[in-house]
């Protein structure tokens, strides 16, 4: 009996670089990179993978973050599941240090590679705005949405090619009114992910317990 990996679309190529970092690459399920943004039905689709495997391994990795909420109640009757202890994936990526758990600009919007090509990304919403409501409306929506952002920053993790992006983040940011930089990022939890280095970064659940918000964030 092995570990199964169970993650996040949107940590792709970062979960790929700390694989290949790491030489740990456990069997993997990815789940739709649009999940994230629906935490009930992220959360069936994580209990449905898990539910899968019982009795097949003993150890479930989650690549992945709390995501509001989406893994309360997680858990396996027959394996150990663990996850990086971050309420979302902008900030486990930008933890340079685990004293950074909580690093992020409220300012700011934060994108990776995948975040750029999914069908969720922000100027993809505009798009869809302009096409169902026209021009007019879907300005005074994009002023709505964006009203306390100031930045829109790449994310380097070194998971991804950061120049094939930046030209596009760059034509993005001004097309929203936003001031564009560069976020450097990380794959360190990752990491210690795979290598199972369960410190106080991690939630780790026993066989037969759940995930609840209170174990989750140590309270």
């Amino acid at each position: 009996m092995g570990e199964l990996l169970i993650a996040c679309g949107m940590l792709r190529d970062e979960l790929e670089l700390a694989m290949a970092r790491t030489g740990r690459a456990p069997e993997t399920v990815w789940l739709d990179k649009g999940l994230h943004d629906s935490p009930g039905i992220l959360r069936a689709a994580v209990q449905e993978e898990i539910d899968r495997r019982e009795g097949t391994c003993r150890l479930i990795l989650l690549g992945m973050a709390y995501c509001g909420g989406a893994l309360d109640g997680v858990g396996s009757r027959t394996a150990a599941v663990a996850v990086p202890r971050f309420d979302d994936c902008v900030r486990l990526l930008l933890a340079l240090e685990p004293e950074n758990r909580h690093l992020g600009d409220s300012r700011s919007l934060y994108f990776t590679r995948q975040w750029m090509i999914s069908d969720r990304y922000i100027v993809r919403e505009m798009e869809r705005y302009r096409r169902i409501y026209g021009e007019k409306k879907a300005a005074k929506i994009q002023r709505a949405m964006l009203s306390g952002y100031r930045w829109l920053r790449l994310v380097d993790t070194g998971g991804y090619d950061l120049a094939s992006c930046e030209g596009a983040a760059q034509s993005d940011a001004a097309s929203l009114g936003l001031a564009y930089s560069r976020q450097q990022g990380t794959v360190r939890a990752l990491e210690k992910l795979l290598l199972h280095e369960f410190d106080g970064e991690f939630c780790l659940a026993a066989p037969g317990e759940r995930i609840t918000q209170r174990q989750f964030w140590n309270i």
